[in-house]
């Protein structure tokens, strides 16, 4: 895996093409996404855009169509339960945008709040996960996301942001509050070269996004340079089968990683779909290093 390119894109280049999936209610549940090759070959992103009032994408299956709408009190941003702020990155107001995750963003809250309509740059790791694709029609609609954010520049200010542990309550297990290796047996992806498009079968219609792990770490390759992740392979008894993880260069998780004196560890990781290995009709999730802890 290239873990290494930085992709610097516009919210007017990227914005339609992350918004061009489609959903099928089935049975079985679909999810069709365009542009594959594309979105595949995102990893680390800069995106330049609009920093937008909070908006909400509701997606029809019927029809495909979006409807966009401003979220609670006119679109005022504010702290989710897990104490990261959502944010929307886009062009223009009521159309649809990229959405865009800072953790631990308390401190920085009056800053988003004040600077809507303003010039944003924002810096992360481009992310694909069947969290809220939209069959619920009380999901905001996507399946892309950049999260974590560790930078970016607002109305001209640059700003960075700690990557580590959310709220304690949205940390879930590998098994509970669902199996997930149920989940994730029954999703088929099939890629057509032809078109370009990857499309998604069986998916329960909702994921995890923070899980907590126990297992152990092996084949480490520390970054070896101030942008490049670390990477290793986690067996955990949990999950059963070996996983493939990365952490980003700079974050916690990366330093815990280069101090590890022994390879059982209890790691803290945000899952996400391997889009390469998605071309290869191939449905493989990783995990994103937060926080690796010694032992069990």
């Amino acid at each position: 895996m290239a873990w290494f390119s930085v992709t610097v894109l516009t919210a007017a280049a990227l914005a339609p093409i992350l918004n061009g999936y489609t959903i099928h209610a089935g049975p079985p549940k679909a999810i069709v996404v365009p542009h594959a090759s594309q979105v595949a070959s995102l990893q680390d992103v800069t995106v330049r855009g609009t920093l937008l009032r909070k908006q909400v994408i509701v997606l029809d299956p019927a029809s495909g169509k979006r409807t966009v709408s401003l979220g609670a009190n006119g679109g005022a941003y504010g702290i989710e339960a897990d104490g990261d702020l959502h944010f929307c990155l886009g062009v223009k107001e009521l159309q649809p945008h990229i959405t865009c995750e800072v953790q631990h963003a308390t401190p920085w809250l009056s800053a988003f709040q004040g600077s809507a309509g303003q010039s944003i740059t924002a810096s992360g790791f481009f992310r694909c996960l069947f969290e809220h694709p939209g069959f619920d029609p009380n999901d905001d609609a996507h399946i892309f996301e950049i999260h974590p954010v560790p930078a970016v520049t607002l109305a001209g200010r640059s700003m960075t942001f700690d990557v580590g542990l959310p709220d304690p309550a949205s940390i879930h297990t590998w098994l509970a509050p669902h199996p997930l290796n149920v989940q994730d047996g029954k999703i088929r992806v099939a890629y057509d070269r032809d078109t370009d498009t990857l499309t998604f079968t069986n998916m329960d219609g909702q994921d995890e996004n923070y899980v907590r792990v126990p297992g152990i770490a092996d084949n480490i390759h520390p970054g070896t340079g101030a942008s490049s992740p670390s990477t290793f392979t986690l067996a955990s008894p949990d999950i059963g089968h070996p996983i493939q993880v990365v952490a980003l260069a700079g974050t916690n998780a990366a330093r815990q990683l280069g101090v590890l004196t022994a390879n059982r560890i209890t790691l803290v990781a945000l899952r996400f779909i391997d889009l390469p290995s998605a071309l290869k009709s191939e449905y493989v999730i990783r995990l994103l290093a937060i926080d690796v802890q010694p032992g069990p």
